[in-house]
């Protein structure tokens, strides 16, 4: 049968119609109209799911969890742009620190690729992004254009995160450690 030419019906089909409320129009067959191209490219980034997800209109473009600006560091809630892109940059506020796959969302607060992404707020108020399994950081540095609405939206309500033991909490003795 070809989708472009009606069947033919019974007479107790034509019948039954206007009965049903339906015209023989309504009973063509036609083929389906093929999906048009995505939509605008958006981002919304929620703090209370630490998840980021990269939309083409409302297709979900890509999927990923992220870890947001922890307690002192909160990453600010709004509505900003893509401003700027670097596949490396340097912290000028925490000593030159890796900033893989950077992605400028406001002053100095950007999405970048980070090695350990917890389930929770550990940032200094970046948004990270895994470069482990499939490279988010990388994947997302690519599809994002600079002009890319990113929206970033809710609260982390989880537990605090427990302070990594690191290189200066283990060389100060423990008497001296409550001192600081």
């Amino acid at each position: 049968m070809n989708h472009t030419t009606p069947r033919t019906l019974s007479p107790l089909s034509l019948w039954l119609l206007p009965v049903l409320g339906l015209t023989f129009s309504s009973c063509v067959v036609t083929p389906p109209v093929p999906a048009g191209p995505p939509g605008p490219k958006h981002v919304v980034v929620d703090k209370t799911q630490q998840e980021l997800v990269a939309y083409e209109g409302e297709r979900v473009a890509l999927r990923t969890h992220v870890s947001t600006g922890r307690e002192g560091h909160r990453t600010p809630s709004g509505s900003f742009a893509a401003s700027d892109k670097e596949v490396m940059h340097y912290s000028r506020l925490y000593d030159d620190a890796p900033m893989p796959f950077s992605v400028q969302v406001h002053g100095n607060y950007f999405i970048h690729g980070f090695s350990e992404v917890p389930a929770y707020p550990a940032s200094h108020g970046c948004i990270r992004m895994p470069m482990d399994g499939e490279n988010a950081a990388k994947k997302f540095y690519e599809w994002v254009e600079i002009g890319t609405p990113i929206k970033v939206t809710g609260d982390w309500n989880g537990p605090p995160a427990k302070p990594a033991a690191g290189p200066v909490a283990a060389n100060v003795p423990a008497q001296d450690r409550e001192k600081r």
